[in-house]
């Protein structure tokens, strides 16, 4: 199975890249594409038209999305890679409405694991797909941003388009 990779690089919170294959949407990363690249073992063969499909769809849906046009994805998610307590984190996660947030410790609660807040926000912290799996719709019990793998300033950015208010590294609740 080959790799379909595609950047969008003017976007309001920088370059984007991204990879899928026959099974759906991989990863996204907030860097070059180049960058991207050299994490991920390419196999050596053709790239996927599955994938292809994807990144195309992505890379409108993805910029309609950030600037506030769109509020859905409608591409696949390929979930293979993932597994246990991590794979339920990101599917609940998934599962967050457009200008919606929940805390850490909420997503513990649905899962039957109260207690877990910390293991979430651990497993959110390795989140393949940031946005379309909107990580960045979960936040501290305080309304702490708490940290996001495109940094916080991309998280206050995205919790703003979505409706919110941020002030001082805190959603305002």
């Amino acid at each position: 199975m080959g790799l379909t990779f595609a950047q969008l690089d003017h976007t309001p919170v920088g370059p984007i890249s991204f990879v899928a294959g026959d099974r759906g949407l991989q990863r996204v990363a907030f860097t070059h594409l180049a960058a991207l690249k050299q994490e991920i073992a390419q196999p050596n063969c053709p790239p996927s038209l599955a994938g292809m499909e994807t990144v195309q769809k992505l890379l409108v849906e993805l910029n309609a999305y950030l600037y506030g046009l769109q509020r859905r994805f409608s591409v696949a998610i390929d979930w293979e890679g993932l597994a246990g307590f991590q794979r339920q984190v990101l599917q609940l996660t998934a599962e967050i409405p457009y200008g919606q947030v929940f805390t850490y410790a909420e997503i513990a609660q649905k899962l039957g694991k109260p207690g877990a807040a910390r293991a979430v926000g651990m497993a959110l912290g390795r989140n393949p797909m940031p946005i379309l799996i909107p990580c960045h719709r979960v936040v501290g019990a305080d309304g702490a941003l708490r940290g996001y793998l495109g940094g916080e300033m991309v998280k206050a950015f995205l919790l703003t388009l979505e409706g919110h208010l941020v002030k001082e590294r805190k959603l305002l609740m």
